[in-house]
């Protein structure tokens, strides 16, 4: 019974026994329940705030059958309370809408919106922002129910805006009961929260007369144990070092943030980084970790992690060259393995982007020639459900199978990660020919480019979580890459001993409470950690001590105590001699 079914009984009842004129059409078969029962079943929970939200999360109005009619046609067609004509183009005539919430009727159909039961929005601040896009593309064009999306007056649903049952209710008084239970039955579906404002408001609807109108459940799309795929340990305030003996250690310690049950682990070569740059972006989006392996065998530790991570399913990221059949026949026996490779890197990234991917409003693209730039972006990438496409950036355009997975993807926005050095100005005027918006972040070098990244996607305030690696290497960052773009928290380089003056700046500016740093000290010393900045000349390699004395060859350099305190190799007018004074 669509929701133009249910108001006519209401007009033809004249008022409501709620319980006799208003049933939800089950979309399975189900116990009844009594709508009085729908709060209970809810979470109740504080809306989100520390993810920003964007309407191009949630892919709209998609034609799923192919019949040259949209979401939105779909439910003009099915809503229409007389036989709809359907021309070329899916264009209508012949069509009569009653909208329930205000019981106007239409004849045309730009007078009519299509509302989403609970908006996206409030959506979002009730879970969805930690969906995958596909999670988000199927809320956004739900048919599977008559009550998810609704055909109603356009400036009423305007009116309505983002708001829930405590903010806002129909104005047609009839329809309201049965708007909060279609509201509870979508917030039930998926999984989502409610407020306590909104709970309160429920609940008062959904009793007397109108609580005990029998309703049916439909299937949950998104489970409550697991959302989008496997619970992330975040971290507590200061800083939380993840490192081991190994690169394949770190990334094991990376890794254990994961709980068991994780959908899928990723495995790439610790020996090289392209493959493993494309599928931390996946990675993050799946809500599984990466985890390094040699080429020839699987390192026992890295196998006992993956164990108890108990994947669904394992994707091996390239081809025999860069991991064995050995290591393949090894994670076999742990969970299904699928390997994603190709004639080359680029095609590799492609095949994992395109295999895990349904939809993208915004893709990063950034050089497969080295790492920092990628790895800087994965993090912003994360944030906005993005994929990282690699490209040759020496190129004056990308190939035909970049441009096919943009179209594919519906990509609108493309950031290059990057300056011109490392992606040409041909690839940017390639892609605003064909009417992408192209934003390039590249600075003076990779420190100063990843700024500029985390800056665009992360203003102050925003995430109290950073990520930080050393920009001088792969290994460290490619796992902890997958987890800050799971998270949507940025992710920086900086140099060993101290902070380049671009990522200091940006660290100050965005002050988030908790930094997880990855790798040892020897990569990211606890000065770095601390965002002390780099002095503007030579930095000592190592703790100095307040007035210990210096080589003769230290005369003007810098340096840092275990503490942080910067320190100077230079003489006073009473004292010739050099020594390690406060600068």
């Amino acid at each position: 019974m669509h929701p133009w079914s249910r108001l006519t009984s209401f007009l033809a009842a004249g008022v409501v026994s709620f319980a006799a004129a208003v049933a939800a059409a089950p979309p399975v078969q189900a116990a009844p329940v009594t709508a009085a029962s729908l709060p209970a079943m809810l979470s109740v929970q504080a809306e989100d705030g520390a993810h920003d939200y964007s309407r191009d999360y949630f892919p709209l109005w998609i034609d799923a059958d192919r019949d040259g009619c949209n979401t939105r046609y779909e439910v003009l067609i099915a809503e229409s309370t007389t036989q709809v004509t359907v021309g070329a183009g899916c264009s209508l005539s012949g069509g009569a809408w009653l909208s329930p919430y205000d019981a106007a009727t239409w004849t045309d159909p730009a007078d009519v919106d299509i509302d989403h039961m609970v908006a996206l929005a409030e959506a979002w601040r009730s879970g969805a922002w930690a969906w995958t896009t596909d999670q988000r593309t199927q809320y956004a064009n739900d048919l599977d129910v008559d009550y998810a999306l609704v055909a109603v007056t356009d400036n009423v649903n305007q009116a309505k805006g983002d708001q829930d049952p405590a903010e806002w209710l129909p104005p047609y008084i009839p329809f309201q009961c049965q708007y909060v239970i279609d509201w509870a039955l979508v917030k039930y579906r998926w999984s989502l929260s409610i407020d306590p404002a909104e709970e309160a408001a429920v609940v008062a609807m959904l009793s007397g007369a109108c609580g005990d109108t029998i309703v049916t459940l439909p299937t949950q799309q998104v489970s409550t144990t697991t959302p989008a795929g496997g619970a992330v340990t975040g971290f507590p305030d200061g800083i939380t070092r993840l490192a081991g003996a190994t690169r394949y250690e770190t990334a094991i310690q990376v890794s254990q943030r994961y709980a068991p049950g994780v959908p899928a682990v990723y495995v790439a070569t610790g020996t090289n980084f392209p493959d493993a740059l494309s599928a931390a972006a996946a990675a993050a989006q799946v809500g599984g970790p990466l985890l390094l392996t040699s080429p020839t065998a699987l390192p026992s530790a890295v196998k006992t992690e993956i164990t108890r991570l108990n994947p669904a399913r394992i994707y091996l990221l390239g081809g025999t060259a860069a991991v064995s059949s050995a290591v393949a026949t090894t994670l076999a026996t742990i969970a299904p393995v699928t390997r994603y490779d190709g004639a080359d890197r680029y095609a590799t990234g492609l095949n994992i982007v395109n295999s895990t991917f349904a939809s993208a409003a915004t893709a990063m693209i950034a050089t497969g020639r080295s790492f920092p730039d990628a790895l800087a972006a994965t993090g912003a990438a994360g944030k906005v459900d993005a994929p990282v496409i690699l490209v040759d950036g020496t190129r004056s355009t990308v190939t035909s199978d970049t441009l096919s997975a943009l179209t594919r993807l519906g990509v609108r926005h493309v950031t290059v990660a990057g300056g011109t050095a490392v992606v040409s100005t041909g690839i940017v005027t390639q892609l605003q020919s064909l009417g992408l918006t192209v934003t390039r972040y590249g600075g003076s070098d990779r420190y100063a480019t990843a700024a500029l990244i985390n800056n665009a996607y992360f203003p102050t305030g925003s995430t109290d979580t950073m990520f930080l690696a050393t920009g001088t290497n792969f290994p460290d960052a490619l796992a902890g890459a997958a987890l800050a773009g799971r998270l949507g928290a940025p992710q920086y380089v900086t140099a060993a001993a101290c902070a380049p003056a671009p990522i200091h700046d940006s660290v100050a500016a965005l002050a988030p409470g908790k930094t997880a740093v990855l790798g040892g000290t020897a990569v990211v010393s606890d000065i770095a950690a601390m965002n002390w900045e780099c002095p503007p000349g030579k930095l000592f390699p190592d703790p100095v001590t307040p007035g210990a004395f210096c080589a003769s060859t230290y005369s003007g350099w810098y340096g840092y105590t275990t503490t942080g305190t910067l320190m100077r190799c230079t003489t006073t007018a009473t004292d010739s001699r050099l020594r390690w004074r406060a600068a």
